[in-house]
């Protein structure tokens, strides 16, 4: 008995096998690695928090082929573009998942930072996240010291300014004034803005006069006017 089968005999059976070949020809093409040609941001990203300090989440992006596949051991490079901050890692590997992450550390200066993971293709993704500025730790003057007004006039404003450890200004916070010498402010009690600024007037007695105007910020720190009424 013959134990084996004439392919010229059965061109059907020849047709069948060939295609098989080129089947897993092709097949073996496309188990290749993946390539990273995308990325997003998929954790992490509009955060706020105090300047100088990390942000509480990590940011996280996601690296995918071009059929959306997510690609593992791709190498993601961070670059902080705005606000001064630093990363952790100047760059990190995606893992199974095609996700890759970095611990940010906002800059010194309140106001948007700007974090941007990118890969080898090019493709990039900018982060964006608010810096806020930290708890005040003095108060200086703006303007309006040492004015010389006319007796029984009212001053130009005397401003003060609450500022973290930065120079940065710090609202919401109540400034206390007072004055000695005579003469009426326009308040006794003030909040900063979102500037950090705060300010009175004062409307100086009808005698010439030297007035001392003290502002309090948060029952800690003080600046100190001079008004001259002439």
């Amino acid at each position: 008995m013959r134990s084996q089968v004439c392919l010229s005999h059965r061109p059907w059976l020849a047709l069948a096998v060939l295609v098989a070949a080129a089947t897993a020809c092709s097949s073996d093409q496309n188990t290749g690695p993946l390539v990273a040609t995308s990325i997003t941001a998929s954790a992490g990203a509009s955060q706020s928090g105090t300047v100088a300090t990390a942000l509480a989440a990590a940011v996280e992006v996601t690296v995918t082929d071009q059929d959306g596949n997510a690609v593992s051991n791709a190498t993601v490079s961070w670059l902080v573009t705005a606000g001064g901050g630093t990363v952790a890692s100047a760059a990190s590997q995606t893992d199974a998942s095609g996700k890759a992450t970095v611990i940010w550390t906002l800059g010194t200066v309140a106001g948007v930072d700007s974090l941007q993971a990118s890969i080898a293709s090019g493709a990039s993704v900018k982060i964006g996240a608010i810096a806020t500025a930290g708890p005040m730790t003095g108060l200086v003057k703006v303007s309006g010291d040492a004015q010389s007004i006319l007796a029984g006039t009212t001053s130009a404003p005397l401003v003060v300014r609450a500022v973290d450890i930065f120079g940065n200004g710090v609202a919401n916070i109540t400034v206390t004034w007072s004055v000695q010498g005579g003469g009426t402010l326009s308040s006794t009690s003030t909040s900063t803005d979102t500037n950090g600024q705060s300010s009175v007037t004062l409307l100086t007695g009808a005698a010439p006069a030297t007035y001392t105007v003290t502002a309090v910020g948060n029952l800690v720190t003080n600046a100190t006017f001079t008004v001259n009424g002439t």
